[in-house]
């Protein structure tokens, strides 16, 4: 059965030429497309085993801009194929695409033995793997792993070894078996210290375990790689706002060029702005992004949106007296970024922001109108950022149930979201949307609760960032730090996030304690100190100072 195969290639000749090269090396069934625009109308109707993607494609989004949108919305099945192609050999390009984990990464200009080498490797590799590809197909991401983990104890062909090993990881990270999965990475990196995909691979389950300091000093090494410099940056950054160091957080990312922001960093950056009362610097911000982009219609509109929805959390912040500029501002951008849009996934965010100004405006009659079209409940392929301004609307127009509803869609969309700037902001905005709409002590119990199971279950990880999560949503319960606190000492963590057992144990001191967490907290201080060599001298995670980095 021969494979569908798409290739995303503006240039008519090129297409062409890469189609003909194609036809001797497999037998495929090949569409071909002059932009991700069209890629993704044909991926409504159709699915793809490979897509060959050039990276720059014209006046629009770039290859590993549609790739992840694509991914996020969930138009890519996780078996898909993902092949980059590409003339541009800069280092930021070069790291962009192998950030974005491509199975294939041809550098132009090529030869037909190279592509035909290249691909017949994946497809070899693909046929290896084909029933863990099904099981993830089929959200089976536990039938995936002990698939792989059986062909990992096998005789693994040495050519295919690496391709297996990095799938397995991948899985691993999904099922959120982050220390497993950092093993496999570094296994890869004992091996060759400079293979980037496993080094990202570790930094980020080092992250999400809230191995903080690892992670830090890592990016840190990574700050004078050329491959990896902007996405260092980045990163160092999200551990700096995830610890409420928003100057440390806008000083990082002043190390990347304004013109060379992603979209999750340019929201990153503004909302660091934002957090530092500078709006004005926030707005100048998008309003550059938008001028660079105003031949790239796609990613002009982005920015237009992201500007809007700017202006209308600053609405949000504001006496209801004072906000007509900013609503004005807000569905001005709002109507440029929706015109002429075919898309249902921007027209539903377009008439979602138009909604949520109605509400701002004290207008629910207007809002309960944008509510009434077909699509508006339409969320298969919805972000995250637009599930939280539904929840928004929905609660301030008297539907609880279904905010709530829309806000756990959000968290679950969230997780999935390969892209750590756009996690990081996401989970800031979601928590602060839950404190805003009274329901904070509902998720800290319901967090709580989950990091129980967890914690009984034996995933101390896991169990840590439930814990966590609860003890960030209503700090003045002691009870969720004791949980995080016991959770560590049981699993031998002496720091967790921007935690050490040492300041936690502090900050629960500080806290009103009944008797019973009282005497429990006296217990596992005593725990502690019964190993105080490895529990309490730890350094806490601070943000690193000006000095550490200069700026490029």
């Amino acid at each position: 059965m021969p494979y569908r195969l798409a290739i995303i290639e503006d240039n008519a000749t090129a297409r062409s030429a890469i189609r003909s090269h194609l036809l001797p090396v497999g037998e495929f069934e090949i569409s071909s497309f002059s932009n991700g625009a069209e890629l993704k109308s044909a991926l409504r109707r159709q699915h793809f085993e490979i897509i060959l993607m050039d990276f720059h494609l014209g006046q629009g989004k770039n290859g590993v801009e549609w790739v992840h949108q694509l991914r996020q919305s969930q138009f890519i099945r996780p078996s898909t194929g993902i092949v980059f192609i590409t003339a541009d050999r800069l280092p930021q390009t070069v790291g962009q695409i192998i950030d974005a984990q491509p199975d294939l990464l041809i550098i132009k200009p090529y030869n037909i033995a190279t592509l035909s080498r290249g691909l017949s490797h994946y497809l070899s590799y693909r046929n290896y793997v084909k029933q863990a590809l099904n099981a993830l197909d089929n959200n089976d991401p536990a039938g995936a792993l002990q698939i792989v983990a059986k062909l990992n104890n096998q005789k693994t062909p040495a050519k295919l070894k690496n391709d297996v090993l990095k799938l397995h990881a991948r899985i691993l990270f999904q099922n959120g078996q982050l220390l497993a999965a950092k093993a496999l990475y570094e296994s890869v990196l004992a091996r060759s210290e400079r293979v980037l995909w496993a080094q990202w691979g570790k930094i980020k389950c080092e992250y999400l375990a809230g191995n903080w300091a690892d992670c830090k000093e890592e990016l840190s090494d990574l700050m004078t790689n050329s491959l990896a410099r902007d996405k260092a940056f980045e990163w160092l950054a999200c551990l700096c706002f995830e610890q409420e160091a928003w100057s440390q957080a806008e000083f990082y990312l002043n190390h990347i060029k304004t013109s060379d922001l992603s979209v999750p960093a340019t929201r990153l950056k503004s909302l660091t702005y934002q957090k530092q009362d500078k709006v004005l610097e926030g707005i100048e911000l998008l309003q550059k992004k938008r001028d660079y982009n105003r031949s790239t219609r796609d990613r002009f509109n982005e920015f237009t949106f992201e500007l809007a929805e700017f202006y209308l959390s600053i609405a949000e912040e504001q006496p209801k007296s004072n906000r007509d500029e900013s609503l004005t501002q807000a569905r001005r951008l709002v109507g440029i970024a929706g015109r002429n849009q075919n898309d249902q996934q921007q027209l539903q965010k377009k008439d979602y922001l138009l909604a949520f100004a109605a509400v701002l405006e004290n207008d629910p009659a207007k809002a309960e109108q944008y509510l009434t079209q077909e699509h508006m409940d339409m969320f298969v392929r919805t972000d995250p950022a637009t599930l939280i301004v539904a929840a928004k609307i929905n609660n301030a127009l008297g539907n609880t149930e279904k905010a709530k509803d829309l806000l756990a869609m959000a968290h679950e969309r969230n997780h999935l979201d390969d892209d750590l700037s756009a996690q990081t902001l996401n989970e800031s905005v979601l928590t602060r949307a839950e404190k805003s709409m009274g329901l904070a002590s509902e998720r800290a119990l319901e967090l709580n609760e989950t990091g129980m199971r967890m914690f009984i279950s034996k995933d101390y990880v896991r169990a840590m960032y439930y814990f966590y999560q609860a003890f960030q949503m209503m700090p003045a319960t002691q009870a969720f730090g004791l949980n995080l606190l016991q959770c560590m000492l049981e699993s031998r963590h002496h720091s967790y996030r921007n935690y050490t057992v040492a300041t936690l144990l502090d900050k629960i001191d500080t806290g009103a304690l009944n008797n019973a967490n009282r005497q429990r907290l006296l217990r596992l201080r005593k725990v502690a100190e019964a190993d105080a060599a490895y529990f309490l001298t730890a350094t806490p995670v601070t943000p690193a100072d000006d000095t550490q980095a200069s700026a490029g």
